[in-house]
Order: C-alpha cells, then structure tokens, then sequence
C-alpha cells in the first residue's frame, strides 16, 4: 500500500491555528483515516476522521480542515484498512506501532504570518479582460506621431511589431459602457510605457506612457472612470529585459565597461551592438529586448521605485509580469513584500507558460496565467486526451497547492502570445463555446482575450493580434450572449467562488464539481461528435431545485441521480440549491 504526504504540497495554515491536511492512500486498502494532532510539545492529541475527497488515478484522497489549540502544528494519520488492522502513518513512513511520540510526527513548528496565504479580497467573482491596447479600439483623438494601418490590416507583410493601428486610452473609455454590457470586472492592459514597438515589450521608459496611447493625465482619467464604473485595473510590467533604448542599455553602449550600469546587463563583448546583438537578450537573439540582470540590487531597486510609482500615483489594482519564470526569485519575494505592505489588496500575476508549483508557494505571486491546465482541457476537446485522463492530470496539477491559493491562478483559453481559441480549435465554434465555458467555471480568476467574446480568429503572434471587430454585423451574437450569461453566472454563484472543486469523469464526459455551503454546480462536457448518455449520482442533489443553464429548465429531484443527454459538442451546467 502506497501512502504520500508531502509536507510541501499537502498541508497549509489558513489561518493561525486553522490547517488543512490532505493524504494520498493506494486505492483499494482503505476504510477510513484518521488525523492525530496537537500542539508540537503539549503532545495531547486530539482526533478526527479525515473526509473523503476524490479519487485521482490510483489513489484516493483524504482531506482535513481542523482547529488546533495553538499554532504549533505536530500531526500523524491513523489507517484503518479494510481487513480491520491499522497503521500508523508518520514522517518515517507506515508503521504498525509508534517508537517516539514526539519525534515520529509530522512537524508544522509554527504557524508565521507569511505562512498564511491570503487572497486579495476583490477575487472572488472577478473577471478579467486583456487589452493589447494598440489594437482595442482608436478613441477620437488627433494622432500624428505614427503613420497608423488600417484598421482591419492581418497580412503581416510587415513586421507585427512595427504595425501600429492607434488604439489608445480615449478608445478604452469609450468602451466602458461595452466592458459593463459584458460584465467584466477588471481590465489587463499589455505594456502601455513608451516603446518603440506597437507590443511595447521593449520598454524604453517605465515612468512614462507611450504619446500614441495618450498622456499620464489621461491614463489616469481611464483609471478613474473605470474604478467609478466597478471595474479594476491590471498593468504589465516588464522586467526580464528593456528596450534598447532604456538609459541604462544607452549609458552601456556609450561608456562599455565605465558605465554604472554594465553589471545591470550581460554584455558578451564590447562595444555593444545592437545589430549584432552581442549580449543577452529576451529569448534568443531578440537585439530589441536585452535581458536585465534582476539579481542586481540596483536593478531591484529602480523596479520597485516603478511598481511603487503607478501604484501610489495611478491607483492600479494589480501587476502582471512578464517572462514571471525567469526573474530572480528573490527579487520576486521582495516585490511582494513591499507592495503588499503599502497595498494589501494588489494582485500579483506572473507570466508561467508551464507547471507552476515552485512559483506558487504563497511567497511570490498570487497566481500565475494558468497555461498548463488550459492546455490540458484544449487536447481533451481535440481528442488528444479521454475525459479520465484529464480529469487526473487537472486534479493531480490542482492539489498541488494551497486550494486558497488555486483560486487566484488566472485561466485562459488565448491571449496575446497564442492562436485565439477558435483558430487552436480548427474554427470549430461549438468547441470554442464549450472552451468558453471552461474558462469561467474552472477553478480560478477567468480571463478573456478582447475579441474572443465575439469570434474573433487569429493564429499565433502578430495574428492574434489584429484589430478588434466593432461592426456589429461581423461579431457572433450567440458566442457573445454565452459570455454574458457565464460572466453573470460566476459573478453571482457561491459555488463557482468556492475552493471546493473535484474534476472526475462518467464515460468521455468531463465532470467538474463546485460546492458551497448553499450550492452546488456540476459542469458536463461533451467534446465528441456522438450523444453522450450520463447518469449524475450525488447525495447532494436530493430533494433539491436544479436547474439547468442550456434550457433554463428548473426542477425539483426527490432521487441520489439525474440522467442527461449531452448532444454532440455540447456542455450542461446543472444548478443545485
């Protein structure tokens, strides 16, 4: 018999003296496990039965939530197997009898301050759109700096960097009335600080916007009326490299080895040339963007002023950053501190392409764009995956953290740096929906990529990137009006908000359950091309109103299981309260 725990991954304080445990057993040996805990030197153990959480392959997964007397944490598991013998489960492993009390337990010395994971409190219910803000929307505002493309330009016979349609900070305004007809509640804006690129990834001056977006005078009056109309604001912050010509790159190119700031870069040879790009760069020779050295306290230092400048003077409600996985983690911890010291409620976000575990550990960022279970979901909606393979890989990924925590991981199904959902699913609208749907009942923050609200299509960078579709004629009503009805749905459902999640599978149908004290919300998937016939058992939908999201049809069920008909490509979100 098989029995995990790992101290790193299965137990977290919620609060002082509130823990919460899990254990992995083998499947197949266990009747019951019983948590065993006390104070690490009072050593008068309390006990209590550990619930049954789920199955993930196989293993079966116990949870505990318990209140201890203090915030010395010792604890072991008791196992009741199922031929009535018991085991003792301790930091050495399985055991029939215990050798020491005190040193055969697990330890959580204590519970600090920065051991307790707390989420901003705005989270819950929250909704995030991601502006590319060159290609939103251009306000009515004489611009002449630039020569602009028209609106509708995707042949990239020129370079994506260099097109520059002229959205800006008038045409985000404009659209508050759009972003509230939606139902957003926050709103991500790529890269706005002076850049000579329309991404802006190349930032040449953090403390100033670009002139084709507007004035800091403006960007702060969007602030303002979007803060006025309950809608938040998320920057991006780009620290992994600069523009070339940032003034410390410039001050390197000028004065070599005697410039104050050549320890901020890695020069490979001198003198630096940016055609040669002889230095490290973002990526691989990306000459537009030298990568900065963010183990250098001075390069700390001057972030952190740029942070603490648009937080203080702006009033932003969050930062993402870019290329998140290749900042020096320390700097990362230093960040939180001190922003969280002046902001408790700033949210944190990183940009991690892949498995996030040793960037989520409640030191660092509040969550991370969760690429990784997106892409699990997308090859279960391609056939890659059955629905039993990827209801394990989602749970295994997901209890791997701080279920507080989980909850503040930014899902997608697109943004700037991908092919939009409906190209990455051969334009197949009835998958995108059901993508749709994921998104915004998964647990997390859900983020929607402007454009895929209406069917926009678009492959991988620049194409991803064209233009926002306003004509009303061109922009799909029945996709738009899922969005709304998600949207409302999560921002008004306890369930959806909860940490209480299980992903499971009832034949090639994916199943998520999400639970409050006051609700219940299953979410069924059907990917495939033939009807799919399913039995949903639970004790919780018993002499219970149910309600069904695609028909709107509500009954009240006096049975432990209802049966369902999902059509082809199709999903059914089933209300329990």
């Amino acid at each position: 018999m098989q029995v995990i725990h790992n101290q790193v991954h299965d137990i977290f304080a919620l609060s002082k003296n509130k823990f919460y445990v899990r254990l992995w057993v083998q499947k197949g040996f266990v009747r019951c496990v019983t948590l065993i805990f006390s104070d690490r030197y009072d050593l008068e153990a309390q006990k209590v039965k550990m619930d049954f959480y789920m199955n993930v392959g196989s293993f079966e997964v116990y949870t505990a939530q318990v209140q201890n007397k203090t915030p010395r944490f010792a604890y072991k598991f008791l196992i009741e197997l199922l031929d009535g013998s018991f085991k003792i489960f301790n930091q050495f492993g399985l055991a029939d009898t215990e050798e020491n009390l005190y040193f055969d337990a697990f330890q959580f010395p204590y519970a600090n301050e920065a051991d307790i994971f707390e989420k901003p409190s705005f989270t819950e219910g929250l909704v995030v759109y991601e502006i590319f803000p060159d290609r939103f929307k251009r306000g009515k505002k004489e611009v002449h700096s630039k020569k602009l493309f028209d609106w509708d330009y995707c042949s990239w016979d020129v370079p994506g960097s260099e097109v520059f349609l002229g959205g800006n900070f008038a045409g985000i305004k404009e659209k508050i009335e759009y972003f509230k007809t939606l139902g957003i509640n926050a709103i991500y804006l790529t890269p706005i600080f002076k850049s000579l690129s329309s991404h802006r990834y190349n930032v040449d001056d953090y403390f100033d916007v670009d002139p084709l977006l507007g004035t800091k005078e403006e960007f702060k009056d969007l602030v303002n009326s979007l803060h006025k109309n309950g809608i938040r604001i998320i920057l991006d912050m780009v620290f992994n490299h600069t523009g070339v010509e940032f003034f410390a790159f410039q001050d390197v190119i000028k004065n070599g080895e005697n410039s104050k700031y050549y320890s901020w870069y890695n020069i490979k040879s001198l003198p630096v040339d940016v055609q040669k790009g002889n230095y490290e760069t973002f990526a691989t020779n990306v000459n537009s963007m030298p990568r900065i050295n963010t183990s250098n306290k001075e390069v700390q230092d001057f972030f952190l002023k740029v942070l603490k400048y648009w937080l203080l003077e702006f009033d932003v409600d969050g930062f993402r950053f870019d290329v998140a996985n290749e900042l020096d983690k320390n700097f990362i911890r230093r960040i939180r501190r001190e922003l969280k010291s002046i902001k408790k409620d700033i949210l944190l976000i990183g940009e991690v392409m892949h498995r996030s575990e040793n960037f989520l550990m409640g030191d660092m960022f509040d969550g991370v764009m969760n690429y990784f279970s997106w892409e699990v979901f997308a090859r279960y909606l391609v056939g890659k995956y059955n629905a039993e393979d990827t209801s394990r890989i989602l749970a295994d990924y997901r209890l791997k953290f701080n279920p507080v925590l989980f909850s503040c991981q930014l899902n997608l199904i697109g943004s700037h740096d991908t092919e939009r959902v409906l190209t990455r699913l051969n334009k197949n609208k009835k998958l995108a929906m059901l993508a749709a749907v994921y998104n915004l009942t998964y647990q997390g923050i859900p983020m929607i990529y402007y454009g895929d609200e209406i069917g926009m299509e678009g492959g991988h960078d620049p194409d991803c990137r064209r233009g926002m579709i306003w004509e009303e004629e061109k922009q799909d009503k029945e996709i738009f009006k899922l969005y709304r009805r998600l949207i409302d749905l999560k921002k008004t459902s306890s369930a959806l908000n909860s940490d209480n999640v299980k992903e499971f599978s009832i034949v090639d149908v994916l199943c998520f359950e999400r639970k409050s004290e006051s609700e219940v919300v299953y979410i069924l998937f059907n990917p495939r091309k033939a009807l799919q016939k399913v039995k949903l058992w639970s004790e919780f939908i018993v002499d219970r109103e149910i309600e069904f999201f695609s028909t709107q049809q509500k009954i009240k069920n006096h049975s432990c299981y209802i049966e369902l008909e999902l059509n082809p490509e199709s999903f059914e979100i089933v209300l329990v309260r």
